[in-house]
C-alpha cells in the first residue's frame, strides 16, 4: 500500500514595501478666526488659513496655481467635545468659466509655478462655517462649541488625467507635472461664540 505525506509548512510572508513619500507636502495654518451674527443664536466662524506647499522630493514640480482650485474642508468634533462625534465637510472652490486659462501649452504658462527641491509656495485662503448654540438643528454645514479639527483636502487639478499625463511628458525637460490631490495633517482649534458679534455682511 504506497501512501502520500503533504508537508504543510509556515512560511514568512514578506514585509509589504513602505509607500513612497510624495513629493510634495501640504501644511496648513490658522492665521485668524473670526465671527460674525447670522441672529440670536448662529454665527458664521471664519477662518484665515496659510497653505504651504513644500517639495520634499529631489525633482522640480510643476504646480497649477490658477483659478479653477477646488478645496475640501474636513471639520471633525474633537474627543471630549461636548456635542458629541460629528464631522461637516465644506467644499471650497474657485471656477470661473468664461475666462479660458492657457493650459495646453508648448511650456508652462502663467497659471503654473515652478517649485525646486526644498522650496515653499505659500498660499492664503479663507473658508466659513456655520456655528449654531446647543438645542439648535446643527445641520450638515454648521458645527457648535467646542474642540475640532481642521484637515485641508486640496484638488490641484481640474483638467483630464489624459492632458496631464500629455503634458507631464511635453514638460519633463523643466519639472514634474503635479496633478494628484494634496491632504493636510489635521489641526486642533476652538470655537466660542462671542455674546456680542457685529451681523454678518450680505453677499449681495
Amino acid at each position: 500500500m504506497a501512501f502520500t505525506f503533504c508537508l504543510i509548512t509556515s512560511l514568512p510572508v514578506a514585509a509589504q514595501p513602505k509607500p513612497a513619500k510624495p513629493p510634495l507636502e501640504l501644511s496648513v495654518q490658522i492665521v485668524s478666526q473670526s465671527y460674525c451674527a447670522i441672529n440670536e443664536k448662529s454665527a458664521v466662524l471664519e477662518l484665515q488659513l496659510k497653505l504651504r506647499f513644500r517639495n520634499v522630493g529631489k525633482q522640480r514640480l510643476i504646480l497649477y496655481k490658477g483659478h479653477d482650485l477646488f478645496f475640501q474642508s474636513k471639520i471633525l468634533s474633537a474627543p471630549g467635545n461636548a456635542s458629541g462625534p460629528y464631522g461637516v465637510w465644506l467644499v471650497n472652490s474657485r471656477y470661473f468659466d468664461e475666462e479660458i486659462e492657457p493650459i495646453d501649452q508648448p511650456s508652462p504658462g502663467k497659471v503654473f509655478l515652478t517649485l525646486s527641491s526644498g522650496k515653499t509656495w505659500v498660499k492664503d485662503m479663507t473658508i466659513g462655517v456655520g456655528v449654531v448654540d446647543a438645542g439648535m438643528e446643527r445641520g450638515d454645514s454648521s458645527i457648535r462649541s467646542g474642540d475640532h479639527t481642521l484637515q485641508l483636502i486640496v484638488s490641484m487639478w481640474y483638467k483630464s488625467r489624459a492632458l496631464a499625463q500629455k503634458l507631464r511628458e511635453q514638460w519633463q525637460w523643466i519639472g514634474l507635472l503635479w496633478s494628484d490631490p494634496l491632504s493636510s495633517v489635521p489641526i486642533p482649534f476652538g470655537v466660542q461664540k462671542p455674546r456680542i458679534m457685529a451681523p454678518c455682511k450680505s453677499s449681495n
